[in-house]
């Protein structure tokens, strides 16, 4: 399979991902519920994503609840839903009780969704390159890559060798690397690249495309193995843009 996703994506600025939240050792565990909404209940299902962001702000709770909504790809349509920049720990000690959280979902919200799928992801630091903005970006893209079994080791070192090139060459572009950790198939990373506007999905002519900039870092011999390596340790390669919705989080202290 060719990376060809990887390459059209880096050659342009690109979901950004919620800043993680402000603390000494942030955390990097993101826990995401995609909710498949009922067929006609789209406006029940705002109007209760409002009321449970009311609720959240009723219980002062200190961590916000953030929504996305699926514009393209596979699950076009689903509702993206969680907290990101936790501890593992931080689950052991909910913010708000699992009890009083989940009656409140059923009450306003659970009449409306036809399924949900709970997806733990753990933030990749050492290798991204993330924005300074304290909310996520209006716009996100999401290449997720399935790697092949027994390829782990080839994947890792080729995202660890293109963030290196990244910052070597001071390429101003920014993204997140997080890989599932429960919720699905083994192998699964995710590149989260943020966009602030439709008119940022246009190449930028004052910004290297993503083979120019390795080149410049490593030259062609290291450029050609580093693709090869993506090439070879990826069996499947899916794109979305998805859209926060600030109007159905709830952001704490606000």
């Amino acid at each position: 399979m060719k990376c060809r996703h990887l390459v059209s994506a880096f050659g342009i600025i690109l979901l950004a991902a919620c800043p993680l939240f402000a603390q000494e050792k942030p955390g990097t565990v993101a826990v995401l519920e995609f909710q498949k909404i009922k067929n006609g209940m789209l406006p029940q299902y705002e109007a209760g994503r409002k009321q449970k962001a009311a609720w959240h702000k009723q219980q002062n709770d200190p961590l916000a609840l953030d929504v996305w909504e699926t514009l393209s790809g596979e699950d076009t349509g689903t509702f993206i839903v969680g907290r990101i920049g936790q501890h593992w720990a931080d689950l052991d000690k909910p913010s708000v009780s699992d009890e009083a959280d989940l009656a409140e979902y059923q009450k306003v919200v659970g009449g409306y969704v036809d399924s949900v799928i709970t997806r733990y992801y753990e933030f990749q630091p050492k290798i991204s390159n993330p924005t300074d903005a304290n909310m996520p970006a209006k716009f996100s893209e999401i290449v997720t890559f399935d790697v092949r079994y027994g390829k782990g080791t080839e994947f890792r070192s080729a995202i660890d060798r293109f963030h290196e090139a990244a910052q070597k060459t001071k390429w101003p572009v920014n993204y997140y690397w997080y890989r599932l950790a429960s919720g699905g198939p083994g192998g699964v990373y995710v590149l989260v690249l943020p966009r602030n506007s439709w008119a940022d999905f246009e190449e930028k002519p004052d910004v290297k495309p993503f083979r120019d900039m390795l080149k410049e870092a490593f030259g062609q011999a290291e450029t050609d193995s580093i693709i090869d390596r993506l090439d070879e340790s990826v069996q499947r390669e899916t794109t979305a843009i998805v859209k926060f919705r600030g109007d159905l989080s709830y952001s704490a202290g606000k």
